[in-house]
């Protein structure tokens, strides 16, 4: 079967949390998890509680609860705002960083961690009495006091956050998670290629997608049912895995369709399923099987005629195989001053490509870009880039798809106005010669004229000179002599 489903329908208010949805928990540990919310039900955090999937159900995305007694019972939790931290006198040079600063032993804390399990203490509770055992906490700069606590804030804290599952979101979490699912895409990567593409609501977009689907998600929630995606695979079945993850209604899944490269030429000698068998014929669980196999394929055969339809308004590959490969089967179907972008988890494979594209004619300004992000701890007073970072996000090679027009539409600048000079000399010796032509015209036509007149009057004269010295013009001749006239003046 030919098309991206959900595992389940969803349904409801997208504003609130439903049952059989995606739902990722961010923990106080800053580690997410991902579950499929199924109602009556109880999602464990660990060592951070257990929770009932009731509890959340039907309320708002992006609010944050706490688990506070034996009874898994959940509230929504305030977070404390962060306000400016006043510097003090205190310093650091004189604190011992180990186990013997805090008065608690470890079985003290084991217990208190139970207790916490238990419902009997809260997160806050716990953290507080670290902090009244600790005997250099006073000493600590009150930088090194919020340090302090916020680092036991995110082991004893039983609080968690459900976060709706987006673009951002979730390329975050398989970025963090399993990079190689996806082939190393980062956000601001995605990003500028959803930006290159210039994909908007109502548009038609060409995608060989290797990433898991990753890229189809972030155009899908991008143009919001609005147009069409079609993604071209490799295999028997689309592997768009991340898709199912976003909790698309029906109207955005049924805007993205799938073609097998094996599918697009169909063999000659194919037949349709009504050619197959007669379905006069069939009764029970073979003619259910005839109706899908029906349904298989006029999916196949509207994929088909789409790509054919042409008029794309984007191509997009990110794939395994070589990009020259891909880009040469399907830049026919491209619509001209339309981009085409190239994704690569790697720039020196992008650097035979954009040698390519340079050479072909259908394709104009190649680029080669390489992003570079890294994140930041943005406090009061405590604002400063991280210390580690994420490694390279992939690189993205693009370019613009000529218009489809004849030869002299390609004429670069300085053809075209050699060849406007041209033409414009060539008018102006036309008119020049024309202007010529009527000149000479004019004066033939005096002097034939005037020797007509002059023959008449002498030849009516007869005393006037010998006979041998009139010209004697002939009725029949008068035409070729006057041809002869006008030739000698051409010549004079």
């Amino acid at each position: 079967m030919e098309s991206v489903q959900h595992d389940q329908p969803v349904s409801g208010n997208p504003d609130t949390i439903n049952a059989g949805e995606h739902v990722f928990i961010k923990m106080p540990s800053d580690n997410v998890k991902c579950i499929v919310l199924k109602p009556n039900s109880n999602v464990s955090l660990g060592k951070f509680g257990t929770f009932k999937a009731n509890d959340i159900i039907g309320r708002a995305w992006g609010n944050t609860y706490e688990i506070y007694d034996k009874d898994n019972k959940t509230r929504i939790y305030h977070l404390d705002e962060i306000n400016e931290v006043e510097e003090t006198k205190n310093n650091n040079r004189e604190i011992i960083d180990d186990s013997s600063a805090q008065k608690l032993t470890l079985e003290d804390i084991r217990a208190l961690k139970n207790e916490g399990l238990k419902g009997e203490l809260t997160g806050e509770e716990i953290v507080n009495k670290l902090k009244e055992s600790h005997s250099a906490f006073d000493k600590k700069t009150a930088y090194s006091q919020a340090k302090y606590l916020q680092k036991k804030g995110k082991k004893f804290h039983k609080i968690f956050t459900p976060i709706k599952p987006t673009t951002y979101f979730v390329n975050e979490y398989f970025y963090t998670k399993n990079p190689v699912k996806i082939r190393d895409i980062r956000m601001d990567t995605l990003s500028q290629l959803l930006s290159y593409s210039n994909v908007h609501s109502g548009c038609k977009i060409l995608v060989v997608d290797d990433t898991q689907g990753m890229i189809v998600s972030a155009l899908a929630e991008r143009m919001g049912g609005q147009g069409t995606i079609l993604g071209l695979y490799d295999g028997d079945n689309p592997h768009y895995d991340v898709v199912k993850y976003m909790n698309f209604n029906q109207e955005i899944l049924d805007s993205i369709k799938v073609l097998s490269w094996l599918r697009i030429h169909r063999p000659a000698d194919e037949k349709t399923p009504d050619e197959l068998q007669d379905v006069t014929q069939l009764s029970g669980k073979d003619l259910e099987g005839y109706h899908r196999r029906v349904k298989a394929y006029k999916i196949v055969e509207e994929s088909r005629q789409i790509l054919f339809e042409s008029n794309f308004d984007a191509l997009i590959v990110a794939s395994q195989y070589k990009p020259e490969s891909i880009l040469e089967k399907l830049l026919q179907y491209v619509r001209g001053s339309r981009p085409v972008i190239v994704y690569h988890p790697h720039k020196e494979a992008l650097l035979e490509t954009s040698t390519w594209m340079r050479r072909c004619p259908d394709l104009l300004a190649p680029q080669l870009t390489e992003s570079w992000l890294r994140k930041s701890q943005v406090l009061p007073g405590r604002t400063h880039p991280e210390m580690s970072t994420w490694g390279s996000g992939g690189s993205l090679l693009s370019a613009t798809k000529i218009i489809n027009k004849p030869v002299q539409a390609a004429l670069t600048k300085r053809e075209r106005l050699a060849q406007e000079k041209r033409n414009a000399e060539a008018k102006k010796l036309k008119r020049t010669h024309g202007e010529t032509e009527k000149a000479e015209t004019v004066v033939i036509t005096e002097l034939i004229t005037t020797t007509t007149t002059t023959t008449t009057t002498v030849s009516t004269q007869d005393s006037v000179g010998p006979p041998s010295a009139v010209p004697v013009v002939l009725e029949g001749d008068k035409e070729t002599e006057d041809e002869r006239l006008v030739k000698r003046v051409k010549q004079e």
